[in-house]
């Protein structure tokens, strides 16, 4: 964490317009609920064995810390950060990370909303959808549809397509690993050399 401390704006976050914000909202709330996948997705107080044999859930990093240790073992194809996650530098792990193993991180508004909601928790500002998505089909169409918006593919209709706003800008940060951090290396403590007293 110091690492992120020592330099916290070297990386930075894309762009995305409102429009498809709002359409990357829609598209979790449309599939993400209990009628469309006709399971319930709401925290029980079950055992944890009985959770990882969740047909949705095994396939889900739900929260910050499950999504944080998805990305370190590098198990993610897709990660959502709600804007009302603060600190700013508590996702800064996630884009590090994210940016990496090259797997798309965006942050959206009211996120956080549809996850409370969805999973009945209390708050929830991170989801990840995990490599083995596609062994689910309703989560494949999911993501399907989620990075053909993000990657600019999907068929836009006559009246956004002559609007400019239709694509997001990704400014890629500059990825400094720990080990070759400057900061870190000057600030690194040297070991005071033993003085030999002689009698």
């Amino acid at each position: 964490m110091k690492v992120y401390v020592a330099a916290p704006g070297q990386h930075n976050w894309p762009t995305i317009p409102d429009d498809i914000q709002d359409r990357l909202l829609a598209i979790l709330t449309e599939n993400l609920n209990d009628e469309y996948l006709e399971i319930s997705l709401k925290r029980t107080r079950k055992k944890s064995s009985d959770i990882k044999k969740h047909p949705i859930k095994q396939h889900l990093a739900i929260g910050l810390r499950c999504v944080m240790r998805s990305l370190k073992q590098n198990q993610c194809s897709l990660v959502f950060v709600c804007n009302s996650l603060t600190p700013l530098i508590l996702t800064k792990p996630i884009l590090l990370l994210s940016q990496m193993h090259s797997i798309p991180a965006i942050r959206i508004k009211n996120l956080s909303t549809i996850l409370t909601k969805t999973f009945a928790i209390p708050h929830c500002a991170t989801i990840g959808f995990k490599l083995t998505y596609q062994e689910n089909s309703q989560l494949k169409n999911l993501v399907d549809n989620l990075l053909q918006i993000i990657n600019g593919c999907d068929k836009p209709s006559l009246e956004s397509s002559s609007s400019s706003s239709s694509s997001i800008n990704f400014i890629p940060g500059k990825i400094i690993a720990p080990y070759q951090n400057p900061k870190r290396i000057s600030a690194g403590v040297q070991k005071k050399k033993k003085k030999i007293i002689k009698k």
